[in-house]
């Protein structure tokens, strides 16, 4: 009898589940830091803790949100029985981020093999991304988390052994998932698309039960979440989510109006490989290619598998080419994971073809592919932070005195509503700025108030459409008075620093310099401040005007 071909170490369930705690250390660390919740996060704790769980099923969310009304819903029974703590809001994220982990390895072994799996489980245990938003208030996790799920789902599809109740607990299952995760429309659409393509070439029993059950139940339930999403979406909110996905090249630019358009879908994964949000490897170009390659490669293997992991890609590129959903960053964070099972399949298909050589020059080059996400981790370990309020506040806090005027610009409101009282600073104690859609100067006008006094904090910070109002205070600011002390945290791109800056605005020479009316302000960008609900107090009344707008 023939011997068993001996399993290698990196291969084995020993090494892999340690690859699994390895991922699952660095996802809770990154939870127990405790990082301040960023804009996004502040808007969906705002809907949390002023709306109940109806409101939040029944209408639109305040504050230019959109979430699926299953996570949404989540989220607000966690903070009534947990508490409306940071910590609790991102607790229902932190279990999807950790069901990921053994699902990304049972997805690897069935799809993948040799040292491509435990390749793969590693850049998946140490990635960016899938810590940073295991523990962040947004559903995008749980986008992740659902994809997993239902691509081992479809693959147990065609198993010639399938129990007859399985296409109907898989289309249940996916049925479920579209009410918390609104990317698993796309997924289940380029999952159903898989599977009557292969029935289609195959003919065979399993697959045609999967499309007589599954695939319609998956079909009837992403119409009726899709549905419900509209109506969950106020036409000020898409307006403005449109706009700003297109100002950022995230839909396929239609008409073609240049060749260099013909490559915005190499752009956008290239993108992935290098934003500081995603990845944030070295050598993008080079992960593109071998995603290419490992797709390839998984197609000559077993062409099903690889439409597992293209349908849902193909799908979210046909939806971003109709102008429907953006191909960008975060928001396809659910495809990243099929493009490192690709990669990882290139790497294993490298290795084999150096092995030639020798067995150890495969290894070597194997494993320089590792150095990218490797590098990633060790240049830009977690905590991962989009804004550090908390750092900020707490300078603030320890250098504020009796009678200091806080100015608080706009944009950060929701920060020094949650925060403000853990740092000493009540209602009374801050003065937030005014908001302007279309004009600048008022923004001036609005810090005039101030002349005469010596001590005014400005805490700031600013999501893109309101990076000219701030930069404009901040000159006229430091124009009319003198600038004490500053302290700036850097924030994740395109975000500007959270920032906290003394200036002293009583000398008569420095005020008589400017005024609010002649001072040279920016140029209003593009993309204009939403001056709604989301930078004032909330109120019934206040919500009541912005469904009206």
């Amino acid at each position: 009898m023939a011997s068993a071909i001996p399993v290698p170490f990196l291969c084995r369930r020993p090494f892999l589940l340690a690859l699994l705690g390895l991922g699952a250390a660095l996802r809770i660390f990154q939870y127990a830091s405790d990082t301040s919740l960023w804009f996004d996060e502040l808007s969906i704790a705002r809907n949390l803790t002023h709306r109940s769980a109806g409101q939040l099923l029944r209408e639109p969310l305040a504050y230019n949100q959109v979430a699926p009304v299953g996570f949404i819903v989540t989220e607000k029974l966690v903070s009534q029985v947990v508490g409306p703590s940071d910590l609790a809001l991102r607790l229902f994220p932190l279990a999807c981020g950790l069901a990921a982990l053994p699902l990304f390895l049972l997805l690897a072994r069935r799809v993948l093999d040799g040292y491509a799996v435990p390749f793969a489980v590693a850049v998946f245990a140490v990635g960016a991304p899938f810590i940073r938003f295991s523990a962040e208030v947004k559903q995008y996790g749980l986008d992740l988390t659902a994809t997993l799920a239902l691509s081992l789902l479809a693959l147990r599809l065609r198993e010639t052994d399938a129990r007859r109740a399985r296409p109907l607990l898989a289309g249940i299952a996916g049925a479920v998932f579209v009410w918390f995760s609104q990317a698993t429309v796309l997924v289940v659409a380029g999952l159903g698309a898989a599977l009557v393509l292969a029935w289609l070439r195959d003919r065979d029993v399993p697959t045609l039960r999967a499309v007589r059950t599954t695939v319609p139940i998956w079909a009837a339930a992403a119409l009726a979440a899709t549905a419900v999403s509209i109506r969950h979406i106020t036409p000020e909110t898409r307006a403005f989510m449109d706009q700003f996905w297109r100002t950022r090249g995230s839909f396929f630019p239609w008409p073609v109006k240049q060749a260099s358009d013909l490559l915005w879908l190499w752009d956008r994964v290239t993108q992935l490989f290098e934003d500081e949000m995603v990845l944030r490897y070295r050598w993008p170009a080079l992960y593109t290619v071998l995603v290419v390659v490992g797709m390839v490669l998984l197609w000559r293997r077993d062409r099903f598998k690889a439409l597992v992991l293209l349908g849902p890609v193909g799908v979210t590129v046909l939806a971003a080419v109709a102008q429907q959903y953006p191909f960008r960053t975060r928001l396809i964070l659910f495809l990243v994971p099929s493009f490192v099972l690709a990669v990882a399949q290139a790497a294993e298909g490298i290795r084999r073809a150096a092995s030639r050589l020798h067995p150890a020059v495969g290894g070597v080059v194997m494993a320089l592919l590792l150095v990218a996400p490797a590098l990633a981790l060790v240049e830009t370990p977690p905590p991962y932070r989009v804004e550090d309020y908390k750092t900020v506040l707490a300078f603030l806090r320890a250098h504020r005195q009796p009678g200091d005027v806080v100015y608080v610009f706009p944009n950060p409101y929701g920060a020094i509503e949650r925060y403000g009282a853990e740092y000493g600073l009540g209602p009374e104690d801050y003065v937030v700025g005014g908001c302007w859609r279309d004009d600048l100067r008022p923004y001036l006008r609005d810090v005039d108030r101030f002349r005469g006094k010596a001590r005014v904090w400005f805490f700031a910070s600013s999501v893109p459409p309101f990076h000219p109002a701030r930069r404009s205070i901040e000159r006229y600011l430091g124009t009319i008075g003198i600038s004490r002390e500053q302290v700036a945290v850097p924030s994740a791109k395109p975000l500007n620093p959270v920032s906290i800056g003394l200036y002293d605005l009583s000398d008569p020479a420095r005020l008589a310099s400017a005024s609010a009316d002649s001072f040279q302000v920016e140029k209003l960008g593009e993309m204009r401040p939403l001056c709604g609900d989301w930078v004032k107090p909330y109120t019934p009344d206040v919500r009541k005007e912005s469904e009206k707008r």
